[in-house]
């Protein structure tokens, strides 16, 4: 009777054990597996949301247009849109072409099905690098452009939507949303 009740326990701990290794294994992968986006900033699409800006300490405000794709692994992200710099009183002072190099980190908030939207619509950040091409008589400059978009039952209690540009060694960065749609599309 010990000898069965020995038994039963070894083949109760082997099967708990295989299923902790395939648990493990399964959400490895899964943390690992590359998945690819669609990113769209106030294009045509969510234009009725308005304009997607952003502000300076200062004053000065930038407004982005746009959109591209990103994989998660390996990180890449191509992409192009349109860039208008304004100054505190609203005069437009640049303008020109944004274009991206790659993606430097993505955090999903979950799907948009949690808001009654299509399941391939997500919410996060994304941080991607930036290439800022603006009048023909001054020179491009690099940036980072985080792209935030509030879906999914995974926000961050501080998260605003929208974008935001930072410029290493920049006297201005444009760090504070000003509102506009952005949206991430899963690609299946």
């Amino acid at each position: 009777m010990e000898e069965e009740e020995g038994e039963q326990m070894t083949r109760f701990y082997g099967v708990l054990i295989l299923f902790v290794a395939l648990f493990v294994i399964t959400s490895v992968t899964a943390a690992h597996e590359n998945v690819n986006y669609d990113y769209l900033i106030g294009n045509e699409f969510l234009e009725e949301f308005g304009p997607v800006m952003a502000k300076a300490r200062n004053g000065d405000t930038i407004e982005f247009k746009g959109g591209g794709t990103f994989s998660t692994k390996p990180k890449t992200a191509t992409g192009t849109g349109t860039f208008i710099h304004r100054n505190a009183d609203g005069d437009i002072i640049g303008a020109g072409v944004w274009t991206a190099t790659d993606l430097i980190t993505f955090k999903s908030y979950g799907s948009g099905s949690f808001q009654e939207l299509p399941a391939e619509f997500e919410g996060g950040r994304a941080l991607i690098r930036v290439y800022l091409d603006p009048d023909p008589r001054i020179p491009g400059f690099n940036g980072v452009l985080k792209v935030t978009c509030l879906l999914g039952n995974k926000i961050p209690p501080k998260a605003q939507e929208g974008v935001q540009l930072l410029v290493r060694d920049a006297k201005i960065n444009f760090n504070r949303e000003m509102g506009g749609a952005t949206l991430f599309i899963r690609e299946e």
